[in-house]
């Protein structure tokens, strides 16, 4: 049933109770009147026919002529209650008419009282009231008939039932009226509260209605108001959240007390490799026991750091309790250890490195010190120093360009540069060693190719390179430097004739330290990190870098860099000219 129907019905119940009350308190008022004043009425008239009896005995006939032309009963009773008189009771009659001396009108007024009641009369089959007066010669009882009084009361129960039915009428009419206006309004705030608490927090009920319905419908939209506030901070919250969780590097899952992964980050899936992970089991996922134990150990409520090992990569799992569950955090420390591994192998071959010149330097040093040594000898052992010494600060040199490149410090100043001009000049500062060893340099193409580049740095990986080709090429053969020009830019690349480099070794050449045969390049002067110093004075610039060789059959290294955008063969950019290697530096 509607509210407005429910309203209307109470309003009408509640009349029409008040109603019946009012009806009963009009009647039972009415009859009270109506009551007394036929009793007023009875005794004014029992009065005057005491009155008018006088000394007269009691007879019908008396009764009768006191009674003419009245609607009063006269009833005259001696005092042992024989009824001598009775105006509506034939004189023949008289005698079967039983005594009266039990009527309680009749009792009241032969003791001496006036006597009053109301009941039907068993002689004229008629309701009555009666009024009982004492009277020397018995009682004078009159009566006259309830019917009047009980018509009046009946066409006033009517016309107060008429009234009830017209105004139950016009109050339910009124109620569904009103009702229905309130129906609209609360309506109206109804469907506003239910669309924003469906979602739809735009929606305002903009009620200019006075009074309490209207404080109500404005009370809410100002709710509605804090709330779309509250509900868009906290989803630009949870966004930002959403985007920072995501963005983590660690893994990151929320477990519950199941150990069923509720929600997970991109890292995390990346290490488990599958990107619906939300509802599987942690069981499912890892086969590591750190892993379990981690999860085992946060969900009962305490903090664990765990390393584990998933494949190649090294993890550390961290659990932490939330809520019933527990967050799971997975930090690759992979490369971290890798980077570990790469210091320690750095420090070590520092070391190496610096061991042997250094030693070589203590055991010439010594003898001289101690002054056991002629001249000639003081002097070999000079130059042997020496060379320790250079050799040393040809590795210091090269830890403190790579050092330098590595960590930015060194930014690449492009020009134009003529490559073969470039090349001719490093082979020119190589000095007298490869021409002691009948090794010559061929360049191809003849004509004129720029590269923009920066110039120490292009001189530089030049000088590495050629290097590296004449220490390994055979006395009396060729090194090849041949460019051309690519997509990509100018490829550039240096070929020699020697033993060449195995399979195995080639991917790892461009490691700092890393030596095919250590000994014959530790004999040769080489430091180790010659194309570790090619391969970031390249990448820095732009370009790339690569090794092909076959077993006996030489090796070409070569190297890509960026051509002018509006270079021409004829343009040549004259260049400063080169110090020896020990003492050119990348481009600082």
């Amino acid at each position: 049933m509607r509210l407005n129907q429910k309203i209307g019905l109470i309003l009408v119940a509640a009349l029409a109770v008040a109603f019946l009350i009012l009806s009963w308190l009009v009647d039972a008022r009415l009859r009270s009147g109506i009551d007394a004043a036929s009793r007023d009425q009875l005794r004014d008239a029992a009065q005057l026919v005491v009155h008018g009896i006088g000394r007269q005995a009691f007879s019908d006939s008396l009764a009768d002529r006191l009674a003419a032309g009245t609607a009063i009963r006269v009833t005259l009773i001696g005092r042992d209650g024989t009824v001598l008189g009775d105006s509506e009771v034939p004189a023949q009659r008289l005698p079967s008419v039983e005594n009266h001396a039990d009527r309680p009108e009749v009792r009241s007024a032969l003791a001496g009282r006036e006597g009053v009641a109301s009941r039907p009369s068993q002689t004229v089959s008629l309701k009555l009231l009666y009024l009982a007066l004492p009277h020397p010669l018995g009682v004078v009882r009159v009566s006259r008939s309830t019917g009047e009084q009980t018509s009046i009361v009946a066409r006033t129960r009517g016309i107060l039932a008429v009234g009830a039915l017209l105004t139950l009428l016009l109050v339910f009419g009124l109620s569904r009226l009103v009702t229905n206006m309130l129906a609209r309004a609360l309506g109206g705030i109804r469907e506003t509260a239910e669309a924003i608490t469906a979602g739809d927090l735009s929606r305002r009920s903009r009620s200019t209605e006075p009074g309490e319905l209207g404080a109500l419908s404005r009370s809410i939209d100002d709710m509605a108001d804090r709330i779309e506030t509250v509900v868009a901070d906290f989803r630009r919250e949870k966004a930002d959240l959403d985007a920072l969780f995501e963005s983590l590097e660690d893994g990151l899952a929320v477990l519950d007390d199941q150990q069923v992964v509720l929600r997970a980050n991109r890292a995390f899936k990346e290490i488990v490799g599958r990107g619906d992970i939300e509802g599987e089991r942690l069981t499912s996922l890892f086969r590591s026991a750190e892993v379990r134990r981690a999860a085992d150990v946060a969900i009962a409520g305490n903090h664990v750091d765990l390393e584990a090992q998933r494949r190649e990569r090294t993890l550390l799992v961290s659990g932490l309790p939330h809520g019933n569950g527990a967050l799971l955090v997975l930090r690759d420390l992979t490369a971290l250890r890798h980077l570990e591994g790469v210091r320690r192998d750095f420090v070590a071959n520092v070391s190496h490195e610096l061991k042997t010149p250094l030693t070589t330097v203590m055991g010439f040093a010594e003898p001289i010190a101690d002054g056991n040594v002629g001249p000639d000898e003081a002097s070999a052992f000079g130059r042997r120093i020496l060379h320790a010494a250079q050799r040393m600060r040809r590795l210091v040199d090269d830890l403190l360009d790579l050092s330098r490149i590595e960590t930015g410090s060194w930014r690449p100043v492009p020009e134009e540069l003529d490559v073969g001009a470039a090349v001719r000049e490093v082979w020119a500062s190589l000095a007298s060693g490869p021409e002691r060893r009948r090794i010559r340099l061929v360049i191809e193409p003849e004509e004129t190719l720029l590269a923009q580049a920066d110039a120490g740095a292009f001189l530089q990986i030049l000088r590495n390179l050629l290097e590296n080709a004449a220490r390994y090429a055979p006395d009396g053969s060729e090194i090849e430097v041949r460019a051309e020009k690519e997509a990509s830019g100018l490829r550039v690349q240096i070929t020699d004739s020697g033993p060449g480099i195995p399979p195995v070794h080639q991917e790892r050449v461009f490691e700092r330290f890393y030596r095919v045969d250590p000994a014959r390049s530790r004999e040769q002067g080489g430091t180790g990190l010659g194309l570790s110093i090619v391969k970031h004075l390249v990448k820095a610039q732009g370009g790339d870098v690569g090794i092909v060789s076959d077993i006996g059959a030489g090796t070409t290294v070569w190297f890509t860099i960026p051509v002018p955008s509006k270079a021409t063969a004829t343009t040549v950019v004259p260049k400063t000219e080169a110090t020896s290697p020990e003492e050119e530096a990348p481009g600082v």
